[in-house]
């Protein structure tokens, strides 16, 4: 049987746990009441930091810039789409609140008939815009139940009109907006419509049924219009455009594979535009187009203020350039819509209509179109005043730059070259025509120099362009290997793709298998 030792004071022990119980309760309470104090000096130091970060607010820059220049970035912001921009800066602080209450931000009226109350918001910008401007993005959609309403209260404001923007699915709406508008519009200067749904395949010119009625009668009394872009698959007819148009843009998206649109009709379009100085016809990437040749022996149309035109598309698109004279055109763009096309007859209607029109061109663009390597030595002698070349997947060679180089060369006040996806044109021969044209370089005793040097050349995706030769050309020019940023036409496009490219150049017979593994390089 177990027995318990003796000579241990039991009693003893317990007294010693309990001590040190009542010590570990008497810690317990220190520990709190320095717990209690830590949680206090933390919640102080939390005080400390806020007050650290409004005294920070307080001298930010966004705190501090002028209220006009603040409400100028918000109208950016608004400007840039972000049409909610008044009411979610207002959130921010009181100084935000006070410069999103400028009117001018609230100038931009962006009305969805197909939102929750388009009244009560178009109520609400129309008062807090005051006495501004405005710039109005009316859109259209299935629900027409509130259409009325809001063309009455927008045309209660029609003094104040700046520009005018419709976007719909159908033609109906948009008329009835147009005819709605026959009030006089002092300060009306752009407007903008476009149209999603239609499905008309016949090209009679006599046949009004769908037209934009009333686009011509409602902005009579409109002195200041002088733009108008048309969007939908319709050219516009006779007597139907205002002949104030001093800037005109048509967009022929293809709704339907059988969409024809006649390049007379075009012709007497532009006929009615004494005053037109900028002309763009687009059909957007991807889309086709036919276009019908059928413009009579004679027909021209005399544009003689026309500074800019632009021509996007495939093919016939550009069969009316030989039926127009243009003495005062100073920019042409001529882009091809489609991933390939073949340019044999454009090539023809381009040195036709520069021997015939002999307009004064400063700058030239060619995207897409794969003209003939031969054609550039036909156009060069045309170009006397050209100023800027934009190549864009050109055949350009070596030997068609040889009647540019020297002082006696062809298009001497050329001074800026942009060359993007230009397979057969080698850094070698650009480095020996920028040197050709130095004054350096030539001897003034006895051939005094004629041709401008060339100040800015920009290389993006040219396969025989080493970088040797970049190194060569920033010695003697600006060389950009970059886009020009948010404005660049093939960065909006999306158009420097590897695979897109290597594609064409197998079209054409100029893929060399050592290509299929090598990284064309864009930098943005």
């Amino acid at each position: 049987m177990l027995q318990l030792s003796e000579d241990i004071d039991v009693s003893a022990v317990y007294d010693t746990i309990l001590e040190h119980e009542e010590a570990i309760i008497a810690l317990d309470d220190e520990i709190e009441v320095l717990m209690s104090t830590i949680r206090k000096i933390q919640h102080q130091k939390q005080q400390r930091l806020l007050e650290i970060r409004k005294c920070k607010g307080r001298i930010t820059l966004a705190r501090r810039l002028p209220s006009e220049l603040l409400a100028s970035i918000f109208e950016e912001c608004v400007l840039d789409g972000w049409t909610r921009t008044p009411l979610v800066v207002s959130h921010v602080c009181r100084t935000w609140r006070k410069a999103a209450l400028t009117p001018s931000v609230w100038s931009h009226i962006y009305v969805n008939l197909n939102a929750r109350d388009p009244l009560q918001r178009t109520a609400l910008w129309l008062q807090r815009s005051q006495n501004t401007l405005l710039t109005i993005d009316l859109e259209v959609g299935v629900d027409l139940s509130h259409l009325n309403n809001v063309t009455k209260m927008l045309l209660k404001e029609v003094q104040r009109w700046k520009v005018l923007n419709v976007t719909s699915t159908l033609l109906e709406p948009v008329n009835q907006i147009l005819q709605a508008c026959n009030e006089p519009s002092p300060q009306l200067r752009a407007m903008d419509i476009s149209i999603d749904q239609e499905f008309i395949l016949a090209n009679n010119v006599d046949d009004d049924r769908h037209e934009l009625v009333g686009l011509r009668a409602s902005f009579a009394d409109a002195p200041r219009f002088r733009s108008l872009h048309i969007s939908r698959n319709v050219l516009p007819g006779r007597h139907i455009l205002p002949s104030s148009i001093v800037d005109l843009f048509l967009r022929l998206p293809c709704q339907h594979t059988s969409t024809s649109q006649s390049l007379s009709a075009i012709i007497r379009l532009l006929e009615e535009l004494p005053q037109l100085k900028s002309f763009s016809m687009e059909v957007p990437n991807g889309h086709y187009q036919r276009f019908q040749l059928d413009v009579e022996h004679g027909q021209l149309a005399d544009l003689p203020s026309l500074e800019s035109l632009t021509l996007m598309g495939a093919n016939n698109i550009f069969g009316f350039l030989p039926h127009i004279r243009v003495p005062s055109l100073s920019y042409l763009f001529l882009r091809s819509s489609l991933e390939y096309i073949q340019a044999e007859e454009i090539a023809l209607w381009l040195v036709r209509f520069l021997k015939e029109s002999s307009p004064s061109l400063k700058v030239l663009e060619f995207r897409d179109l794969a003209l003939d390597q031969h054609v550039y030595g036909r156009l060069f002698p045309l170009l006397p005043l050209l100023e800027e070349l934009h190549l864009h997947d050109s055949d350009i060679l070596d030997t068609d730059l040889e009647g540019l180089r020297g002082p006696q060369g062809f298009c001497p006040l050329l001074k800026q070259l942009d060359l993007r996806w230009c397979g057969r044109l080698s850094g070698r021969a650009l480095v020996a025509f920028v040197r050709s044209r130095l004054p350096a370089d030539i001897d003034s005793a006895v051939l005094p120099t004629v041709s401008k040097s060339i100040e800015e050349i920009t290389l993006i995706n040219c396969s025989f362009v080493k970088e040797e030769d970049i190194i060569d050309l920033a010695d003697m020019t600006v060389c950009r290997l970059i886009h020009r940023g948010q404005e660049d036409f093939c960065r909006a496009f999306g158009c420097c793709d590897n695979e897109r490219y290597r594609r064409r150049l197998k079209q054409r017979g100029t893929f060399h298998p050592s290509m299929q593994h090598t990284r064309f390089r864009v930098i943005f």
